[in-house]
């Protein structure tokens, strides 16, 4: 699909979204200055519009009702269509890109996190999922000194963490060697993907799986049966607190008391790292496995500091 399609669906669900309720001869009158409005057309053309319309929902899976009045119909994104954690992400990518695109003089003065590699391959996998086709994947582990590892997936969803781009699906054949077996999900970073392609070949969606639910006990990327959610509690200083408070970890965090917060979660190596980065700031109170590893390695690290600087020793 090409790039100016999916710029003109930003453009519309953005302008809808940010006016609440919007009718058409409104949009036609705010396209007729729309920078994406290359050949200075007076109108959305009805049918185009309506196309639109069915695109995004299917995209996208973002709804755009019409409220019909006797002074005419009004476009508008419901509030129970824009409340998902995804939509939400999709709407503020909208709006910054439309933002951006209009105040090009500004750009310089915007500063984000850029993603390092892998998005290209964003619209092949959405198209692929959206069609539920087979990808064509060749992807390199970041320990591998090997040639990449080719395989057939169904993309089952896309997730993002951390700046990276990530593809979690089925992989067809079994692969002892890759340790890939048959009807498991398997993640995998787009940033180590040497290439995708859409293949022609169909897969049938799992009824029982769905992406939020599947990652819900998780933090980050790690996630699978080897991992099982647990209650974690740590107590953390006030201006840590504060931080938490604003932004949780997860969406199972609780404050159990001042300064003490819980979360059911698995104790993957996303989750253990994210509260090492509290350093000092944080104790963690429960389990007593995770509080011993910690425990362990701050030992080790004062060791690394405390001992004497002997050329034998390094």
């Amino acid at each position: 699909m090409a790039v100016i399609h999916y710029n003109k669906y930003i453009w519309l669900v953005d302008t809808i979204r940010s006016a609440g309720k919007i009718t058409k001869a409104e949009i036609d009158r705010r396209w007729q200055h729309a920078n994406l409005n290359e050949y200075h057309e007076s109108r959305i053309p009805e049918r185009t519009f309506f196309r639109c319309l069915k695109e995004i929902e299917e995209l996208f899976d973002i709804e755009i009702k019409c409220q019909r009045s006797p002074y005419g119909g009004q476009y508008y994104i419901p509030d129970s269509d824009s409340n998902s954690q995804t939509k939400q992400w999709l709407l503020s990518q909208f709006a910054m890109s439309q933002s951006l695109s209009a105040s090009r003089n500004l750009k310089e003065k915007i500063l984000y996190e850029p993603i390092p590699a892998g998005t290209e391959y964003l619209t092949t996998i959405v198209e692929a999922m959206r069609e539920k086709k087979m990808l064509q994947v060749a992807h390199l582990r970041f320990d591998s000194k090997e040639a990449p590892h080719e395989f057939l997936l169904a993309p089952l969803c896309l997730k993002v963490f951390k700046q990276r781009w990530y593809v979690l699906g089925l992989v067809e054949e079994i692969d002892d060697k890759h340790d890939t077996p048959k009807n498991e999900p398997r993640i995998y970073a787009l940033d180590r993907v040497q290439y995708v392609k859409r293949t022609e070949k169909k897969f049938r969606q799992p009824r029982k799986f769905h992406p939020q639910a599947y990652f819900s006990g998780y933090y980050g990327v790690f996630c699978g049966k080897d991992y099982t959610p647990e209650i974690i509690q740590a107590r953390v200083i006030p201006i840590a607190a504060k931080y938490l408070r604003s932004l949780p970890l997860h969406h199972s965090q609780k404050e159990v008391e001042p300064c003490v917060f819980e979360w059911f979660v698995a104790p993957t190596l996303d989750f253990i790292q994210q509260l090492r980065t509290y350093g000092s700031e944080l104790e963690i109170l429960q389990p007593q496995s995770l509080r011993e590893q910690f425990k362990a390695e701050l030992e080790k690290q004062l060791a690394l500091y405390n001992r004497i600087e002997d050329p034998e020793k390094k």
